[in-house]
């Protein structure tokens, strides 16, 4: 994961490594998110953002 944060992102290991571990968790969380995203696109799924 850290690969797509620095081609993706530009964020470099180190730079990584040196955030609070807060913001680690969030990154790693966001990109699990993204990839997923990603993935349903790929399939032609969609996700519904309709209120309840």
């Amino acid at each position: 994961m850290l690969y797509d944060f620095w081609v993706k992102h530009n964020l470099r290991p180190g730079e990584f490594y040196r955030l609070p571990r807060g913001e680690q968790l969030f990154l790693l969380a966001s990109r699990e998110i993204e990839i997923e995203s990603a993935r349903r696109g790929k399939r032609g799924g969609s996700v519904s953002h309709a209120k309840l």
